[in-house]
């Protein structure tokens, strides 16, 4: 027994090798394999949900088996969908590629093995139509470890691909956003938010509200309706009153991708948006109609944008991006109005154009925000005349705090209808903050009644603010009325600094309207009203006709006391006092009409002080001419090269400088 056990240890390895010998030598010489791509369990049809997975098994197969084992790469091949849909008879589209993936595309063949291992390629139900059928070819794309094969391209696998439209259109989150295709979908939009987190909607058609109509109670809450009534009301997106409510509103996060589509018709008692944390991109909204009856919603877009407090300095942004308003128009007897928004607290605002025409019977007033703070404002543009009752508007902001503005213009005329604080200029009422403002401009005349305004800025209004004006123009003409006792500052290009210790630095400016006012004007800067740390204009010009200005006013019963409050650079006031540093280098300020002479002193004509204002009692606060050009010789770009200004910012080429990086 143990002999028969020994041999038989001995004999079967033995003959084992022989016969895997044998079987070499003889694949040495048979038909080469013959591999083809197969799927484990396929189907004939792959329906996959939208947003959703399925796996496949691949897998490749030999016939006759090889004495060689191959690392086989596979791969789609679009090219076979053509002869596929010829041969067939159908019409499928090539699968795209974000919707498949392989978990790899490499197979291992052992020697002598029918199949290979297995790899995984996932469909997605993504960026397919649910309308269409699609084909997805697998062949082999390469083969290492031996020659003896072939690889016939009718032993590819085609997969036959339809995804299935999900139901619920989105789950809120940025892969799947929810779908807003129709007017329905739009106004579920409320519902759809979620607390504490991030919700995504995304356009996926135009909407044209012309059919449907808002109504509203006529008891105190508008939104709620009384005994017997039948209202409709619109209820802005994530809208918020009680403090509590506000404060969960601030906490839901909206991220809304217009996707290129258009909203039409838009007639409401309030904005789109009541509060908005998050970011509204890539809309266009047409002829909408706000009339508000709510405050901090009078804007087309959004009420309120960003969180926080300006006090205790937490904010939490609102971005607009890419956003289009046309032939709009909004009423608002509240306070704070604009175009696009009533009050920014914190945000980017980039590409985006207003065309609307605003009007706010109370303060804080602009073509597209009544107030802003803590902002940056990058090409943008307002066109739509502005018109506000009380205190601060302007052509794109009533007032603003804490700003960056690049590239922005406003072309709507500015209105201030009464003689209640008048604080109005082309692009901004008043800057009540620091602030930067780069290659802007206003083209709109600016008109009030009584106090400060200014083409470009009305009022530099906080102390210690640091402003920076560089690269800007204003071309409207700016007109005060002023009412009999009362007092009126108005400038070309800004109106007044009432700021104490702030510092102001122009430089590459210009503005070229008239001025009409009583006094206190300037044709660049109407004056000086506090004890300013300093200003400093350089390499800038004024055309502005202040022929208009009684430059002469009666401040005492003495006929013989008259002090003269203008100047084509600056107008200066009583307040400005030697701690007061005005700078100013390469000024351009062109006279080109005729000045009244002084009539208490006929020694003393206005073209001695035609530059600044001088006081009789200290005339060492007039600002030198020396450095600067006063008068109408040549043109003013033949004064501008005298004074040596950078042609690469200024084109100096006509009569007037241009800006070449200002458009």
């Amino acid at each position: 027994m143990k002999r028969f056990l020994f041999l038989s240890l001995v004999l079967i390895p033995c003959l084992l090798t022989v016969s895997c010998k044998e079987k070499e030598d003889d694949n040495t010489t048979g038909d080469p394999a013959q591999l083809g791509v197969v799927v484990k369990d396929a189907l004939a049809v792959y329906e996959v949900p939208e947003h959703q997975n399925v796996s496949l098994s691949l897998m490749v197969t030999a016939d006759p088996t090889s004495a060689e084992a191959y690392t086989i790469t596979l791969g789609a091949d679009p090219a076979l969908v053509n002869s596929y849909n010829s041969k067939n008879g159908t019409d499928y589209k090539m699968l795209p590629t974000s919707a498949y993936a392989f978990s790899t595309n490499s197979v291992v063949l052992p020697r002598y093995s029918a199949k290979s291992s297995a790899c995984e390629l996932r469909l997605k139900g993504e960026d397919c139509d649910p309308n269409l059928v699609y084909l997805l070819p697998v062949t082999i794309d390469a083969v290492q470890g031996g020659t003896n094969f072939q690889a016939p391209e009718e032993k590819a696998a085609y997969i036959v691909f339809k995804m299935i439209a999900s139901e619920s259109e989105g789950d809120g989150s940025q892969a799947h956003p929810f779908i807003v295709k129709d007017i329905e979908s739009f106004l579920a939009i409320n519902s759809m938010l979620q607390d504490d987190a991030t919700t995504y909607f995304k356009m996926t058609a135009d909407l044209d509200f012309k059919d449907v109509a808002f109504t509203y109670s006529a008891v105190d809450d508008p939104f709620t309706a009384a005994d017997g009534e039948t209202i409709n009301p619109w209820i802005p997106i994530n809208y918020a009153t009680a403090d509590d409510a506000v404060d969960a509103a601030e906490k839901r996060r909206i991220v809304f991708d217009g996707n290129n589509h258009k909203i039409s018709n838009f007639k409401a008692g309030g904005s789109i948006f009541g509060i908005l944390v998050g970011t509204v991109q890539n809309l266009t909204i047409e002829n909408a109609d706000i009339d508000c009856i709510s405050g901090n919603l009078g804007g087309v877009l959004v009420g309120i944008g960003g969180a926080g407090s300006e006090e205790n300095g937490i904010t939490d942004d609102a971005n607009i991006k890419n956003v289009s308003i046309k032939n709009s128009k909004v009423f608002n007897d509240w306070k704070r109005t604009g175009g696009l928004m009533s009050w920014l607290k914190s945000g980017v605002i980039e590409n985006v154009d207003v065309d609307c025409v605003v009007e706010g019977g109370d303060q804080q007033v602009g073509g597209m925000f009544g107030r802003i703070s803590k902002a940056t404002l990058t090409n943008c543009s307002q066109s739509g005349d502005v018109t506000g009752a009380t205190a601060y508007s302007g052509g794109i902001v009533g007032i603003a705090k804490d700003v960056t503005f690049t590239g922005c213009h406003a072309s709507g005329n500015v209105t201030h209808t009464t003689s209640s604080y008048t604080r109005a200029g082309g692009l901004i009422g008043q800057i009540d903050g620091s602030a930067t403002i780069e290659k802007c401009y206003a083209t709109g005349n600016v008109k009030g009644i009584n106090h400060m305004a200014g083409g470009l800025i009305g009022v530099i209004g906080l102390d210690g603010a640091i402003i920076t004006i560089n690269e800007c123009y204003a071309t409207g003409n700016v007109t005060l009325k002023t009412d009999s006792g009362n007092v009126a500052h108005a400038g070309g290009l800004l109106g007044t600094i009432s700021a104490e210790n702030a510092k102001v630095t122009i430089t590459n400016c210009y503005c070229t309207g008239a001025i009409a006012n009583r006094r206190y004007s300037g044709g660049f800067v109407g004056s000086i009203y506090s004890k300013v740390a300093s200003l400093d204009v350089s390499n800038s010009f004024t055309t502005s006709d202040i022929s208009g200005i009684v430059v002469k006013d009666k401040i005492s019963d003495d006929p013989l006391v008259y002090r003269h409050r203008c100047g084509l650079f600056i107008g200066l006031a009583d307040r400005w006092d030697a701690g007061t540093v005005v700078k100013c280098k390469g000024f351009v300020a062109w006279r080109s009409g005729a000045w009244y002479d002084d009539e208490t002193d006929p020694t003393r004509k206005t073209s001695e002080f035609a530059f600044s204002y001088v006081n009789y009692d200290h005339p060492d606060w007039e600002v030198p001419v020396d450095g600067n050009y006063c008068g109408n010789e040549g043109t003013v770009s033949q004064q501008a090269k005298a004074l040596n200004w950078d042609e690469s910012v200024w084109d100096l080429s006509g009569n007037l400088p241009k800006l070449k990086n200002v458009h």
